[in-house]
């Protein structure tokens, strides 16, 4: 008997209706949008809420990186949203796309956020812009202040442009760890305009 009416209780009754939606954890998206995307069914029980479909519907947002949907007794649904974060940022169509480190356009804005790097590309070749933010992730961070704009014209030509009219020749994602090392050795060794480490183990100055 308590059985039933403990599965009664949960599965059945008002007791424990969905009379809530909590959202935590946005910054870019409204709790509106987050509630919108997640169409939690009120007047539903909590155990028979399907909380995969709700986290699924919210993961669909293009700035949610990851996402929880959790239960609260007695009558509440909590959805705790991780956004992307903004690896850099590229002009497109007179905006900026928001470009996080797996090179997912997530976000796009009138105007350039202070302090993120800016990127001029033309391509919307995808693996271009993950390999974009491998090697926006490894710029040494004595380089970081210092540089203006990234310039990737393919994925094997990727530059720096700094302060003081400097370039750092890039090229690749590949060895990216590498070649952020031996950047920071040029860079704290040599004056040159010029600084090629895209053969990271012959690099170059001029």
């Amino acid at each position: 008997v308590l059985l039933l009416v403990g599965g009664w209780l949960a599965f059945f009754s008002p007791v424990f209706e969905t009379r809530a939606v909590v959202v935590e954890g946005t910054s870019l998206l409204t709790v509106d949008q987050v509630t919108a995307a997640a169409a939690v069914e009120m007047g539903v029980p909590l155990l028979r809420q399907d909380v995969t479909a709700v986290r699924e519907r919210v993961r669909a947002l293009a700035p949610v990186r990851e996402v929880e949907v959790s239960r609260r007794a007695p009558d509440t649904i909590a959805v705790a949203v991780t956004e992307r974060e903004v690896s850099f940022q590229r002009r497109r169509e007179g905006e900026w796309d928001w470009v996080d480190a797996d090179g997912v356009v997530f976000h796009r804005t009138p105007e350039p956020r202070p302090d993120t790097i800016q990127v001029t590309s033309s391509s919307t070749d995808e693996r271009l812009l993950r390999d974009v933010a491998v090697v926006a992730a490894h710029i040494p961070d004595a380089l970081r202040p210092q540089v203006r704009r990234m310039t990737a014209e393919a994925v094997d030509r990727i530059t720096l442009t700094l302060t003081e009219g400097r370039t750092l020749v890039w090229g690749s994602a590949e060895e990216s760890e590498l070649k952020s090392q031996v950047a920071a050795a040029l860079f704290a060794s040599t004056e040159a305009e010029v600084y090629d480490v895209s053969a990271p183990r012959h690099p170059t100055t001029k």
